[in-house]
């Protein structure tokens, strides 16, 4: 029989693993920050690690849970939905604005295509009335109405969970790139990307740093890669390097029903590509899913079926 690693470590632990005091050295880095209680609070030992729950996520259905694996939208961290137009991005968010506000959780909605319209919510059973909205395609501008937005929300409502949706941040705009030379520096980065990595560092540090829970929602497009297969998602690297949940989406095909002789277009089939899950990294869920999205919600088909 070999000798494994497993049987070696396990030796170890009775015979020459280190055993050190940690909790002391905790204790006493902790002391150092007396009347900064939740900066003290983040400093502890592996053994303080824990499985989210269904309180760190917005809770979605079961056609989302059973396709991601996954209970929802984590608080905490960025989601990033990517994709064609028509490819099931904005429904699974307004999905998610609505699990949100059945949830108690406060929403932001920042709309930068000005395509989204009352109707797309009011369809799908959200008052509108208790969605904040803000529509700006300009990058600084974008960024800085969603952190005061942010703030007075927490003013009021210092214990809510909020969501923030931006739809989309792939087209927006900068300010910088209005005095960029296009024939001296065309082939260099433009502000948008620079915008964009800055605001997503201080939407992350907000998250990061208040006590109440909040989720962000990213929503983007996709465009394809020159020369090599596969997609790139619009909006810079910050997005990949920031995102928790990321899907790239496409759409399969329209779904049509005929009412008295005539086809009408009732929905969509889209594909939602795994492109990140660090929520659940043991078991992350189907790599491509199939959703069917029409005016009565998002139903999951199971790849078996999908091939049907």
């Amino acid at each position: 029989m070999k000798y494994s690693l497993l049987n070696k470590l396990t030796d170890l632990v009775g015979t020459n693993m280190a055993k050190f005091d940690i909790g002391s050295i905790v204790s006493d880095v902790q002391k150092n920050f007396k009347g900064k209680e939740k900066l003290a609070s983040k400093v502890g030992s592996v053994g303080d690690l824990h499985e989210l729950t269904d309180a760190d996520f917005i809770v979605l259905g079961p056609w989302w849970q059973d396709s991601t694996l996954t209970k929802g939208i984590p608080f905490g961290r960025l989601t990033t939905l990517a994709g064609s137009s028509d490819s099931g991005k904005t429904s699974v968010a307004i999905q998610a604005i609505k699990a949100a506000l059945e949830q108690g959780v406060g929403v932001i909605y920042c709309e930068t295509e000005q395509k989204t319209t009352e109707k797309d919510f009011t369809d799908w059973g959200v008052d509108p009335t208790q969605v904040i909205l803000i529509s700006s395609n300009i990058a600084e501008e974008m960024y800085e109405l969603v952190l005061q937005t942010w703030d007075s929300f927490r003013e009021k409502y210092p214990d809510n969970p909020l969501l923030v949706v931006i739809d989309s941040i792939g087209n927006l705009i900068s300010l910088r790139d209005e005095d960029i030379d296009m024939t001296e520096q065309s082939q260099k980065p433009g502000g948008q990307g620079k915008a964009n990595r800055l605001g997503l560092s201080k939407l992350m540090a907000k998250m990061s740093s208040e006590e109440a829970k909040t989720a962000v929602i990213l929503v983007s497009y996709t465009y394809d890669n020159i020369g090599s297969q596969g997609k790139t998602t619009a909006g810079g690297m910050a997005l990949h390097l920031f995102s928790s949940l990321m899907y790239q989406t496409s759409r399969k095909g329209w779904l049509f029903k005929t009412v008295k002789g005539e086809k009408i277009k009732v929905g969509a089939e889209v594909i939602f590509s795994q492109q990140k899950n660090h929520i659940n990294k043991s078991a992350p869920g189907d790599y491509k899913i199939t959703f069917r999205i029409t005016k009565d919600g998002i139903e999951y088909i199971s790849a078996k079926d999908a091939d049907k």
